[in-house]
């Protein structure tokens, strides 16, 4: 059971920032947002209210009322959200974890998601996965250039709710992030999750490919933070791997350029799932279906 303090952070998150942080589409209207397609939908701090619909409340309503998230998930989630422009406190690894205790992570990822399990095992042998003891969140651990845990992303393992979020604490402009063979960074790939990225790694696997000196990030949502960031620390190309949506298109052609250790200027290139697919989860998904019906 989460204590009143916990509960009242929540209610009290930033209630644009985080739908921000999830690609939803809001436009800056004075000192409040709009929803782009639900007009009446008007938010301002921790407040909404859906004038079409006769309904408004705080962050914590929103969550349950209109994004299906059950009180202990929204708590989670708005609780452990930071905002992209905040203040981040000092680096702490983060906490909470059940110790050796995997299988709800595992069977989500696996069976809802598609992720083999010798790459879940691989992602739990460099401790970049874990289990939230109460919550049963997976964890995926944000590591900076010296390999030391800075954060991170938290998705939760209840296939039916859509839950994705920053673990309180995190590092500013670091993600989750995944080398699976070599030493050197040539090539750094951002992507809007951390499902997203094992599943680009997946759909590699299935082709028979590997990633060679290939630093895959999880931005958590669309940051163009994390990609600056992630570039000046470790150099190499960086390459866009976002959905095929209009937030997606809309983050591609703004984030055109880098900046390397050097301070100098590197273009941004591109990699998105097939055109009809909408991202990287479901393009593997269906690889899956295909090669069933195929054999």
């Amino acid at each position: 059971m989460f204590d009143a303090a916990l509960v009242r952070k929540a209610r009290q998150a930033d209630l644009a920032l985080y739908l921000i942080s999830l690609g939803v589409p809001l436009v800056r209207s004075g000192g409040r947002y709009r929803h782009k397609v639900h007009d009446s939908l008007v938010i301002k701090g921790n407040m909404y209210y859906w004038n079409s619909r006769g309904c408004k409340g705080n962050s914590l309503d929103y969550l349950i009322r209109h994004m299906g998230l059950d009180f202990r998930d929204a708590v989670g989630a708005l609780a452990g959200f930071v905002p992209v422009d905040a203040p981040r406190p000092p680096k702490a690894a983060p906490s909470g974890c059940a110790a050796g205790d995997f299988r709800r992570v595992f069977a989500y990822l696996h069976k809802a998601r598609g992720i083999s399990y010798d790459l879940l095992q691989f992602l739990v042998d460099k401790k970049l996965l874990a289990q939230e003891a109460n919550t049963h969140n997976a964890i995926f651990f944000m590591r900076d250039e010296k390999g030391e845990a800075v954060g991170a992303e938290l998705e939760g393992t209840l296939s039916d709710r859509r839950f994705k979020g920053v673990q309180a604490g995190s590092s500013y402009g670091y993600g989750f992030n995944v080398m699976p063979h070599g030493d050197a960074v040539d090539f750094i790939l951002f992507f809007e999750s951390a499902v997203d990225l094992l599943s680009f790694i997946q759909i590699k696997a299935l082709d028979g490919k590997r990633l060679d000196n290939c630093l895959l990030v999880s931005m958590c949502g669309l940051k163009p933070n994390v990609v600056m960031h992630m570039t000046g620390i470790f150099g190499g190309q960086p390459v866009l791997c976002v959905d095929n949506d209009d937030a997606g298109d809309r983050f591609a052609a703004s984030c055109t350029q880098a900046y390397l250790p050097d301070g100098a200027y590197v273009q941004v290139r591109h990699c998105r799932p097939l055109r009809h697919y909408k991202d990287w989860n479901e393009q593997l998904l269906a690889s899956y279906t295909v090669n069933s019906k195929g054999g």
